[in-house]
């Protein structure tokens, strides 16, 4: 079968989308009957990463360019969406790059955002659906394979059904939710409403759908999916080897680490992930004496605002944030990190939805502390693969990450067995064989629907 992947983003990026997908597609590869092609989408034409189509493991990643990185496009519609994307690339170093008369501008015309931006919309997705049929044509795709958000999967359905093609749908995430959680929509406002509604109606159109979790999987029931028609393939690893050239920012952490407890944390510093409160954790461990150093890797958006909170509780200078590494040298640093947490808080999103670096930290055999939230929880077994604390309880956690510290044998053998039960179940190779019936019931039930 060749498996037609439309996606919002992909590599060279390497955030957990993107790695996500690869090794999705990684893993496909290895079976005999499945041929995986990607194409990533033209929202985001700030990003020069998706300009050009990259051949990646060989797997061809091809592109659907914004209108703005096209050398001529025609009718009145796609050169303004041109002119917009044109200016999300040259702000994209600052608003305060843009002049002056553009920022008032801006200014004034802030309340018809919200019309443009559906305007827009509506534009590129008739350019998007156009450049998949293209790539599904030219390639001869069986099956188009759709990753939220709508926005990819609403252009991917009509490709399909203009081809006559069995569409399947894969809920990974909950965008309107994650806004929600980051402050920038309001929970029930217009633009959360309209984003389920699209995500919704998607979901129920599908043939197939697909999603990470046990929790979404019952998401997605609740909006009318019917159960027969989901598959569940979680999030997971891969057995690739790490970089044998270790970075030299490694050497200099470790050094700065010394013998010291080191509780740690490897991924973004979004808001829902509530790293904030891990280093809170730490400052109160310190006050009860326990000399423990915070250690954690990511990229660059949220380091400072993580830097001072740091420094008003007094622990700068046990703290090491450092990032970004390049993707096959992050594995190294798990090394460095004898607890590693995660403290999400207790919203919507972090209920449903299952992050990806808790598994590479158990393939890593690192003890790992997490707040007790349905998809959380669905990962380890309390006690034995890991240790779950109630959200928001900071003495709760602060007791877990002690226990941990104070106790060599529990630490190791919470290491030990969350290892072992990541190669015996949630190797990539292992999960996404669940696709093909995923993608045998999209060809039954589009064949019932003719």
């Amino acid at each position: 079968m060749r498996i037609l992947h439309v996606l919002a983003n992909g590599p060279p990026d390497v955030n957990g989308y993107a790695v996500r997908t690869h090794n999705i597609m990684t893993a496909q590869m290895t079976f005999n009957d499945v041929e995986p092609i990607g194409l990533t989408s033209p929202w985001y034409p700030d990003r020069e990463s998706m300009v050009k189509p990259s051949q990646i493991d060989d797997i061809t990643y091809h592109r659907c360019l914004h209108p703005a990185r096209m050398k001529s496009v025609s009718g009145m519609g796609m050169k303004w969406s041109a002119s917009r994307g044109r200016d999300r690339i040259a702000g994209s170093s600052g608003f305060s790059a843009k002049p002056l008369w553009r920022r008032i501008l801006h200014f004034i015309l802030k309340p018809l955002r919200p019309g443009w931006s559906w305007v827009e919309e509506k534009i590129l997705f008739k350019h998007f659906t156009a450049r998949i049929l293209e790539v599904a044509k030219t390639e001869n795709a069986e099956i188009i394979h759709a990753h939220v958000p709508y926005r990819v999967g609403i252009p991917a359905m009509r490709a399909a059904r203009n081809l006559k093609l069995p569409f399947v749908y894969e809920m990974r995430g909950m965008w309107e939710e994650s806004a929600v959680a980051s402050g920038r929509w309001r929970a029930g406002g217009l633009a959360h409403r309209r984003f389920r509604r699209m995500e919704t109606k998607v979901l129920r159109s599908a043939d197939a759908v697909v999603c990470i979790s046990e929790t979404l999987r019952m998401e997605a029931i609740s909006r009318g999916v019917s159960p027969e028609r989901i598959s569940v393939v979680p999030n997971a690893v891969s057995h690739e080897k790490p970089s044998s050239n270790a970075p030299e920012l490694l050497s200099k952490v470790k050094a700065e680490l010394g013998s010291h407890p080191v509780v740690g944390y490897i991924g973004s510093l979004r808001e829902l992930e509530g790293v904030d409160f891990t280093a809170t954790a730490v400052a109160e461990l310190r006050k009860k004496g326990v000399d423990a150093r915070l250690l954690i890797l990511s990229s660059e958006p949220g380091q400072s605002e993580l830097n001072s909170h740091c420094e008003s509780l007094g622990i700068q200078d046990h703290v090491h944030i450092v990032g970004p590494v390049p993707h096959d040298q992050v594995s190294h640093f798990y090394e460095l990190i004898d607890v590693f947490v995660v403290s999400r808080p207790d919203t919507r999103v972090t209920r449903l939805v299952t992050p990806l670096k808790p598994f590479e930290a158990m393939y890593h055999g690192r003890p790992l502390v997490m707040s007790n939230l349905p998809a959380l929880a669905e990962i380890i077994e309390d006690g034995i693969t890991g240790v779950l604390y109630p959200p928001g309880d900071l003495s709760k956690l602060v007791e877990s990450i002690e226990k941990i510290l104070e106790h060599s044998k529990f630490a190791k053998d919470l290491g030990s067995a969350a290892r072992d039960w990541i190669i015996s179940e949630r190797t990539w190779k292992s999960v996404c064989s669940e696709y093909n019936t995923a993608y045998e019931r999209a060809m039954i039930y589009l064949e019932v629907k003719s």
